[in-house]
């Protein structure tokens, strides 16, 4: 399937309606995961499934960067593994990342590493899985109702259990559309008086 953005969006509003959600609600990744039978497991969790003690401790003390979440295959189901290292807004964002893969149906071939090992990724499937993160975490209409309220990053991040990073890559067309909007019609924008 060729997936548009109208799409996508679409996809996301219907599963957070499957949830209860208002476009304007916050979010709950590990609900929607759980909806969809998707087990999410930490890295310490997989210890108790042999994971080694090398690989433990490099992934989450040695270079816990390097590493943030992946869905995985298993039989005919999916499961989730999460890096708990990470802070809990940037947790919830790499859970929703990987249930767009999901939702998506982004095939799991392909996996290619390159010559530093590192797995180099399809880059039109990491950039659609980021897009219903986005969706997913922070709809265009919440964004929109938050740009022309004049909401700053850190306000739209501590809503929506998302990082100040994440908060600004979502609102950004929507505070470019408040703007003009204010110029056009001759209002006065929150956005604009901020900047001022």
């Amino acid at each position: 399937m060729a997936w548009t953005q109208a799409l996508m969006r679409e996809v996301a509003q219907e599963e957070r309606a499957e949830l209860g959600l208002s476009a304007t609600d916050r979010f709950d990744p590990y609900a929607l995961a759980e909806a969809h039978g998707i087990k999410v497991y930490t890295l310490s969790d997989l210890r108790q499934y042999d994971l080694g003690v090398q690989a433990l401790h490099h992934f989450t003390e040695q270079d816990s960067s390097a590493w943030s979440a992946a869905l995985v295959p298993f039989g005919t189901a999916r499961i989730i593994i999460e890096n708990e290292t990470h802070a809990p807004a940037r947790r919830r964002s790499n859970i929703a990342h990987e249930l767009g893969h999901h939702l998506l149906e982004h095939p799991f071939d392909g996996v290619i590493f390159g010559e530093n090992h590192k797995r180099q990724f399809n880059d039109k499937q990491e950039k659609q899985a980021t897009f219903m993160a986005g969706e997913l975490l922070i709809p265009l209409a919440a964004a929109a109702r938050m740009a022309y309220a004049g909401w700053d990053n850190q306000r739209v991040a501590d809503a929506y259990g998302v990082s100040p990073q994440f908060a600004q890559m979502q609102m950004k067309g929507q505070r470019v559309r408040a703007q003009r909007a204010a110029r056009k019609y001759g209002f006065s924008s929150p956005v604009i008086r901020q900047q001022r």
